[in-house]
Order: structure tokens, then C-alpha cells, then sequence
């Protein structure tokens, strides 16, 4: 510990901490300004604190709409429009809630099933042609007389059967 260190200006002592820091003035005399900070938030959840001077502080105080003292800008929000107090007043008087007077239809489908339908199909595809058969399809599933899912394989049927070469086709239509 050195004993000695004194102010260059004053003859105060100054602490052993001050001196080892490269300062030979004590803090009265010092003209060196307190570093002050700012939070600065690039994103709404990514603050963090910028040292600054204290005149650029004071400045980023005036124009930050976040700042306690930001010289008269209106806080947005809970804070503006007591939504907090509205908030706890509806939980202690909540609204009656409103009954739904909808009661939905009770549907009843019965759909005919794929192995009922299948031969028909091809019948009628084979009478008609690719278009008709896959028109006609569509339209009985519209009527709610078919199922998505029967409508679905009867259409791969026909598309397999339309891929087909005519004399193979034929033969299966034929054998079925």
C-alpha cells in the first residue's frame, strides 16, 4: 500500500484503487465526467445497456418514448387506459354468458359401399366412356349417396382402367 498519493491539484490523498488506475487527481478536482447508460432495444424482448456521457443521456431521456422522464409523451397501454382496473372489475363482476339457442341437425347418411357400387360403375363406363363415368361420379357424391373415400376408389378404377390398352381392358371388364 502506498501511503503518499496525493492530488496534483489539492494535495487530497487519493485511495490506493484510483491511483493504480492511472489517476493522479482526486474525484473534486477530477473534470473527467461520470459515465452514465442508456437501455437501448433493438427488439421488443432484446434489451440492453449502453454506457454513455451524461449530456447524451439526458438527450436519449428526452426522446425515449420508453423512458420514465421522457418530457410529456403518454405511456400506451395498462397504463393510459386503467385496463388492469377494468380487467379485475370484470373478474369480480364477470358478464352472464350468452346461451347458444343452435342446435345443429342431426344428419343421417347412408352411403352405398364400394363393393355395391363398383360393377355399376364399370358397366356404366364401359356404356359411356371416361368424361360421363367420372361427371357422373362427381354428381352422386354431391347427392350424399356415395362416401369421399368410395367416390376416391371407384375414380382410381376407372383411371386404371382408362390407362389401359383396349384389348386388355377388354378382357378385364370381360372377366369381372
Amino acid at each position: 500500500m502506498i501511503s503518499n498519493l496525493k492530488c496534483t491539484e489539492c494535495d487530497k490523498k487519493i485511495g490506493d484503487r484510483r491511483y493504480h488506475l492511472g489517476y493522479t487527481v482526486c474525484l473534486d478536482c477530477s473534470d473527467t465526467e461520470k459515465y452514465s447508460a442508456h437501455q437501448v432495444y433493438p427488439h421488443k424482448t432484446g434489451g440492453y445497456v449502453q454506457p454513455i456521457s451524461s449530456t447524451k443521456k439526458n438527450h436519449l431521456t428526452s426522446i425515449d418514448r420508453r423512458s420514465k422522464n421522457s418530457g410529456g409523451r403518454v405511456a400506451k397501454g395498462v397504463y393510459v387506459d386503467n385496463s388492469w382496473d377494468r380487467y379485475l372489475k370484470e373478474l369480480e363482476n364477470p358478464k352472464p354468458k350468452k346461451v347458444s339457442t343452435y342446435v345443429p341437425p342431426k344428419v343421417n347418411y347412408n352411403f352405398r359401399s364400394y363393393d355395391r357400387m363398383r360393377k355399376p360403375i364399370i358397366n356404366y363406363y364401359n356404356k359411356v366412356g371416361y368424361e360421363p363415368v367420372m361427371e357422373h361420379l362427381r354428381n352422386i357424391f354431391k347427392k350424399n349417396v356415395i362416401a369421399m373415400s368410395t367416390m376416391t376408389r371407384l375414380q382410381n378404377d376407372v383411371n386404371n382402367l382408362q390407362l389401359l390398352p383396349s384389348r386388355l381392358r377388354k378382357k378385364i371388364i370381360k372377366n369381372n
